[in-house]
């Protein structure tokens, strides 16, 4: 009820499917055909929908079909432990069963250990269970599913213990019947379970509890999988990942089996009448995005939305059929639009930064050393596969043999460290992959002359297919292989590293975002939303998501700093004198970087640090661990440095508890605060009228002043935001503009929560306006540049809508500006649907006259 009366039309939710227990976000999913039991399974979804379509809410289901979460509860997951690629589930795992490694053929590595795999073993780590007919190695809550061939020798270890016991003649019949038992007999296996349910209950499995590390080696020994230590997966796992998570196994959805296996349950639920569509999470992992795109038509998915991040200049293919993307440009768009121009506002914020880290390198370079770092670490196995395949494939051509691995290795690195953006879409449209592919080929060869370019020309001929006609087939899938690892590498190496390495204003590192580039002129602005009206009208536009690195206010108020560059610096200046009372014994200082990404972060959270839960500076150190340790200069998630981390948390703590910080903070935390709000409010309304659907992720009808994950994912108070909506029911029915006004200036979550809500209502009522097209205004004037003005206008005869925002945080600027409405819209008589201002025919509008600077003009009557 609450949502329907804040006046959203669709419930957009998480993954429903059943994820590993415990899941806090539901993308490792375990079973993609069942509803989450902690949801409350079929029933609940089922009854979710039912009230829905009552309702009159339409449902938008998340989809993972790249990857898959292994676990004990992973059944499919557990039959390929089992049985190799004998598995009938095996082809649903993109496994390398042939691996370079010798000891690995016919395995799959298993880096889940917390130590190297003998000194777990010798500690009793890693035990053999019983569960339900079916052995496994356990470890810790981890279960591998042992392969039934091997229950024979497992089984031998149990007749000492009932050599006087009844139970023994039937473990001996058991023995012998799975020493008969071929590996691949998965049949004749499974047939076998009752027979040994029934000896487990009578005789019990104490027994397992005698077994000797010794005798628990020989045993994981004769496997289709190896256990090894976490921190080999970057250079020996055999398995796709998505990205760099090894309890995330990646799927070969290309299969139509695999398809159409894994997409039962989304079929059915499809079905449903409020059902909507499909928003389809990291598309970019897919092998062949096209051919999935195209089976969900074929499956009953009327719209489908794709998590994709667009590089500047890049559109999505034209083949996709889709609605468009979940909507990261946007987000971007919204923060570039509103940056204070040219290049004298950049400069300043650029020497504030290089001031404090005088270290700091540019952004491309920064960008591709941090996409080399990720591929010599985490993803350093994937790109040795590939190397090592285009080697097999030079070597079967007499013309291209002379390439070595280590110099094919070498152009693969430096060719995917200089690729522009996630991916190509190759076969399809190779004229477009062409000039893409050729460019970071180029990058490549100038910042490496000493590479023999000859390797990086057969590099580029191998993507895009320019093989002898027997290779045909083989180049296409290692082709599908290349475009798969590019998207891991741009994700880890960009947007978890650079983006924490390059901070020059944080506001702009982003999901999708490029910290490089300064602003969006009005006309760029005009021209994207045009596309989108004309191309994907009903694509998402988003400003907060749950991948989002700071939430939506979060970020204005960091964009902000932008604003006051000089004050920004010598507030920092203050804050580093304050922090080194705060330096520790053990671990030094904390890095010029990580210093300088706590000050903007501190500034931005400051004025709510009393209202802050949990404590802000809880909630500070997590996110500064987390952004060390993502950045990988002092600390990371492989190796982490716990003497620099304790003195990084002694400097978080000291610098928020220090009596001095809020003097030396709190006026420039004030001042960015309130143009913050500004910046945002402009942000909300651009998102509710612009072309496409706006998105508002959970409870930020409220001021959003999160960080990244699980910072952004805490509990929401409905309750709270449903009583809030209560008190403004009043004014959300008849705004009077000076009451309006006063909720503004207050800058309080009722006014966030009035905003949204009549945003909703005002798409609600004048629809056809709003899924129409889209024309800009313009503006004359000195301070014409702080404005921007636009008209919806229905697709058939009615009524249009007209709105203006500031660019510059909500202020309007100081000089004089008028808006020329066209003359067809010059005859209506407007009343403003944010603050009930009425304005009377004519063919001028001055924005400075208007009682708030945001309106959203509907004509009146």
């Amino acid at each position: 009820p609450y949502f329907v009366r804040l006046g959203v039309s669709h419930l957009y939710l998480s993954p429903v499917t059943e994820a590993r227990p415990g899941s806090t976000h539901g993308y490792d999913v375990v079973d993609h055909n069942a509803v989450r039991t902690d949801f409350g399974g079929r029933e609940g979804l089922d009854s979710l929908l039912d009230a829905c379509h009552a309702a009159g809410l339409g449902v938008v289901f998340d989809w993972v079909p790249n990857h898959a979460g292994v676990g004990p509860r992973n059944a499919a997951w557990q039959d390929t432990l089992a049985y190799g690629p004998a598995s009938p589930f095996a082809q649903h795992f993109d496994i390398d069963w042939h691996p370079l490694k010798p000891e690995l053929d016919g395995k799959v590595l298993l880096p889940f250990l917390g130590r190297p795999y003998g000194e777990a073993l010798d500690a009793g780590e890693i035990t053999l269970v019983y569960d339900d007919g079916r052995f496994y190695a356990a470890y810790y809550d981890d279960r591998f599913a042992l392969s039934p061939a091997s229950y024979a020798a497992l089984l031998t270890a149990a007749l000492p213990h009932f050599e006087r016991a009844e139970p023994y003649w039937d473990l001996k019949d058991l023995v012998g019947a799975y020493a008969d038992l071929d590996p691949d007999a998965r049949d004749k296996a499974e047939a076998l379970r009752p027979r040994l349910e029934a000896w487990a209950e009578a005789a019990g499995l104490a027994w397992l509890d005698a077994l000797t590390p010794e005798a628990v080696h020989a045993v994981l020994e004769a496997q289709r999988w190896r256990l090894s230590f976490w921190s080999t997966a970057g250079y020996e796992i055999n398995y796709r990942r998505f990205f760099d998570i090894n309890g995330l196994v990646g799927l070969r959805m290309e299969e139509p089996q695999v398809f159409w296996e894994a997409h039962r349950l989304l079929g059915e639920l499809l079905a449903h009448p409020a059902a909507t569509g499909v928003r389809i999470d990291h598309i970019d992992g897919l092998f062949d995005p096209h051919a999935y795109l195209d089976r969900l038509r074929e499956l009953g998915a009327r719209h489908v939305w794709v998590e994709k991040i667009l590089a500047h200049g890049e559109t999505l293919p034209d083949g996709w059929i889709t609605e468009g993307t979940t909507g990261y440009g946007f987000m971007n768009d919204a923060l570039h639009l509103q940056l204070p121009p040219g290049p004298d506002a950049e400069a300043a914020v650029d020497r504030a930064y290089r001031r404090f880290v005088p270290d700091a390198e540019r952004w491309d370079r920064t960008a591709r050393q941090s996409k080399r770092l990720v591929m010599g670490t985490a993803l350093q196995s994937e790109l040795f596969r590939l190397a090592t395949d285009l080697d097999r494939l030079s070597e079967a051509d007499y013309r291209t043999r002379d390439f070595t691995l280590e110099a094919l290795r070498e152009a693969l690195e430096e060719t995917v460290a200089a690729f522009d953006r996630y991916r190509t879409y190759l076969p399809y449209d190779p004229e477009d992959a062409r000039p893409i592919l050729e460019a970071a080929v180029q990058r490549a060869i100038r910042a490496n002359p000493a590479l023999e370019p000859s390797t990086f020309h057969f590099l580029t001929r191998a993507v895009l297919g320019d093989l002898r006609a027997d290779l045909q087939d083989e180049g296409r899938a290692w082709t599908g292989r290349f475009q798969q690892y590019t998207a891991p590498v741009t994700a880890k190496g960009v947007e978890d590293t650079a983006f924490y390495r390059f901070l020059r204003l944080t506001a702009l590192c982003e999901v999708g975002g490029e910290p490089e580039r300064w602003g969006l002129a009005p006309d760029a602005f005009h021209a994207r939303a045009r596309f989108r009206a004309l191309r994907y009208p009903k694509s998402l536009v988003a400003t907060a998501t749950h991948d989002h690195k700071r939430g939506e206010d979060t970020r204005t108020r960091l964009l902000a700093l932008a604003a006051v560059p000089e004050r920004w610096e010598e507030t920092a200046r203050a804050l580093t004198e304050i922090g080194e009372r705060h330096v520790g014994t053990v671990g030094g200082s904390p890095s010029d970087a990580d210093a300088y990404l706590f000050f903007q972060t501190l500034a931005a959270l400051w004025p709510e640090r009393e209202a802050s839960e949990p404590p802000l500076a809880d909630r500070l150190w997590r996110y500064a661990q987390k952004a060390a340790r993502e950045a990988k200069r002092c600390t990371s998630w492989i190796s982490p440095d716990e003497a620099y981390e304790h003195a990084l948390e002694a400097f978080v703590r000291g610098v928020t508890a220090d009596p001095d910080t809020d003097a030396a903070l709190a006026p420039l935390a004030d001042e960015i605060a309130r143009l913050g709000y500004g910046a945002s409010v402009t942000q909300l309304v651009l998102k509710a009228t612009t072309p496409g659907v706006p998105d508002f992720y959970q409870g930020t009808e409220w001021a959003d002043l999160s960080l990244v994950d699980p910072d952004n994912r805490r509990p929401v108070d409905y309750a709270a935001r449903a009583a809030g909506l209560d008190a403004l029911a009043e004014l959300l029915g008849a705004p009077d503009p000076d009451r309006v006004r006063a909720l503004l200036e207050g800058r309080g979550d009722d006014a966030k929560l009035y905003l949204t809500a009549r945003l909703l209502h005002l798409r609600r009522t004048h629809a056809d306006a709003f899924a129409g097209g889209y024309r800009a205004l313009d503006l004359d004037g000195p301070g014409a540049d702080g404005w921007l003005a636009f008209a919806r206008e229905p697709e058939e005869d009615g009524a249009p809508v007209v709105v203006v925002v500031p660019r510059h945080f909500g202020q309007r600027p100081d000089a004089a500006a008028s808006l020329a409405l066209p003359e067809d819209l010059a005859g209506f008589a407007w009343r403003c649907g944010l603050s009930g201002h009425p304005i009377p025919p004519d063919d001028t509008l001055d924005p400075a006259t208007l009682p708030l600077p945001w309106a959203v003009l509907v004509p009146a009557g």
